[in-house]
């Protein structure tokens, strides 16, 4: 075996402070600096309740394959598209030319690598400065025409040119000639290294390396069942808890589940079952809870609950494709879970909305798909981030927990408002580093102990909700204010954070409010002339507001709850 080695330091970081928002900016924008119609960068940033989405600054497009890393608050690092690595200022890193070499990234230098699930960064396990990049290579083959090759490293330096980074090598070969598939991590039962996994495409042999302190090396090759040979194309991933790996191929007709020992990096057969006969799609995704799994069709979204006597047999559709164009028709492609417990779904096409899987860990028709969920400011096609769970940490009292970190859990919870009744609101945990216990406090003298609760206030006010959880190392405590119902004063309304996009418009423009649950709020659009054109409600969360039938002009917003005004501004439409 060879073992590739970056660098020797042996620093334990302190565990709290891991990797906790690694994966909370998403880049998207197909062919983004085309300058054409609807075109241009834009990210997804979860470091807000409910994600913004917005246009920024850059000079590189995107098309299948995207890449990045955030630090530890959820500051964008770097990010590739595969053929180029840029840094937090969205420029060129030092040496970071030149990805993937040979004729296909040449070739697709304007507009970005066309592999998905293809690239990916790993954070350092020796240092707070190094980022490993992981990716294969599309190259023309012999019988196949184009395959995925060769498996690559790259590794970052972000710490040196003053912060702005530098690759310290690229394009280190860990495979070559073959014909490979996907990758996806997760993190060794030590809470500190990694696992990287790459499929070959023609067969059931999976490649597993681990990434520790000495650098990447190949540990092992394990052939699994069920056994076939044809070229497919299908997505690989880790459950959350790191307990299970899924493969989902579309030709095949097969959903392929397999158990993990993230001690040893040992698969071992789980289920396979028969998928319904669909054609093209192909994302998969684990609920939050690592109990559910959504596999995706052009069409249709499919539910397996992997806690059924009968897999198989617990197969439910949960979306049918509603026809909706935006654009182009926004069917389903890929999927990604999020760091706020929902799962973000692209489209086959060059469109500007994301679908929403809004609660995953709910069986059937309970999860909540939203289609068209999400508006981008601006179009995207098949880009789709590929993160691993930076929030695992040790298997405790596993052969490998060896090196002293502990699980000490942290709180996080998002919430929403029921549409019929204003005053119930449902809670959803999000925290992480196994907690055993949750302590809710909703701030009107009454508490919970369930995990995800949906709680009644009494009246409309201001309410102080503390989650409390725990385990056998310690506790942690998160705190929001909840502004519930009516407000009376123009201090109340000043709490109501409301942000509108994109401003100019064209058929929708989305009002997110946060920080406050709305009665009866409502959006009132006005043309130049003071004449009402629009009036329609709004609540917590994303509301998207169709213009088609406006004319284009300009025009004033103004937000209201009662005789409040919470927000006012101006408005373009365009053509």
């Amino acid at each position: 075996m060879v073992k590739y080695c970056f660098i020797q330091v042996f620093l334990l970081l302190p565990f709290a402070v891991l990797c906790q928002k690694e994966d909370h900016v998403w880049l998207f924008g197909y062919n983004s600096l085309t300058g054409a119609e609807g075109r241009g960068p834009c990210l997804l940033d979860f470091n807000h309740e409910p994600p913004l989405a917005y246009e920024h600054e850059r000079d590189m497009n995107f098309d299948m394959t995207v890449a990045s890393n955030c630090d530890e608050n959820g500051d964008l690092l770097l990010y590739t598209n595969g053929i180029f690595i840029a840094n937090h200022e969205h420029e060129l890193m030092e040496n970071g030319d030149s990805l993937n070499p040979g004729e296909i990234a040449y070739d697709y230098v304007p507009q970005g690598y066309p592999v998905t699930q293809s690239t990916i960064f790993i954070p350092s396990p020796y240092d707070d400065t190094h980022y490993t990049l992981f990716h294969l290579q599309l190259d023309y083959h012999d019988s196949l025409v184009l395959a995925r090759t060769t498996f690559y490293t790259t590794l970052v330096d972000i710490s040196l040119n003053s912060g702005q980074g530098k690759v310290i090598s690229k394009n280190d070969v860990l495979i070559e000639n073959g014909n490979l598939g996907k990758i996806t991590t997760i993190k060794h039962a030590n809470g500190r290294d990694w696992w990287i996994v790459v499929s070959d495409s023609h067969s059931n042999n999976y490649h597993v390396f681990i990434h520790d302190p000495q650098g990447v090396e190949k540990v092992k090759e394990q052939i699994l069942p069920p056994s076939f040979s044809t070229n497919t194309n299908g997505t690989i991933v880790f459950s959350p808890d790191g307990t299970k790996m899924a493969r989902y191929e579309v030709p095949l007709k097969k959903l392929m589940v397999y158990g993990f020992d993230r001690c040893s990096g040992d698969f071992f057969p789980f289920e396979t079952v028969n998928t319904p006969n669909v054609n093209l799609g192909g994302g998969v995704s684990f609920s939050p809870d690592s109990r559910f799994i959504y596999i995706l069709s052009t069409n249709y979204i499919f539910q397996y609950d992997l806690a059924a006597d009968n897999i198989a047999s617990s197969l439910d559709t949960v979306a049918v494709y509603d026809g909706s164009v935006s654009n182009f028709p926004t069917t389903f492609f890929l999927s990604q879970l999020g760091p706020d417990g929902r799962i973000y779904i692209n489209t086959t096409n060059n469109t500007d909305i994301l679908h929403v899987i809004n609660y995953p860990n709910k069986k059937g028709n309970a999860c909540q798909v939203l289609q068209g969920g999400l508006q981008l400011p601006t179009r995207n096609r098949f880009t789709s981030q590929h993160f691993p769970n930076y929030r695992l940490g040790p298997l405790d009292g596993s052969p490998c927990d060896t090196l002293g970190l502990d699980n000490v859990p942290v709180a996080k919870f998002r919430y929403g408002q029921d549409t019929m009744d204003y005053l119930t609101v449902e809670f959803t945990d999000l925290s992480y580093y196994e907690p055993t216990g949750w302590a809710w406090d909703f701030g009107d003298n009454t508490t919970s102990a369930k995990k995800d609760p949906v709680h009644t206030f009494p009246q409309y006010g201001t309410y102080e909700v503390c989650l409390t959880v725990s385990n056998q190392y310690g506790q942690h405590t998160s705190c929001r204010f909840l502004e519930l119902g009516t407000v009376s004063s123009t201090e109340e309304a000043a709490r109501a954070n409301i942000n509108v996009f994109p401003n100019p418009c064209r058929d929708i423009v989305n009002f997110i409010v946060s920080d406050y649950l709305p009665f009866e709020a409502k959006v009132v659009l006005y043309d130049m002339a003071g004449q009402r054109q629009l009036v329609q409600k709004v609540q917590v969360g994303w509301n998207s507001i169709r213009m088609d039938e406006i004319q284009a002009g300009i025009y004033f917003y103004e937000v209201w709850e009662g005789d409040v005004l919470l927000e006012a501004g101006k408005l373009v439409k365009v053509e």
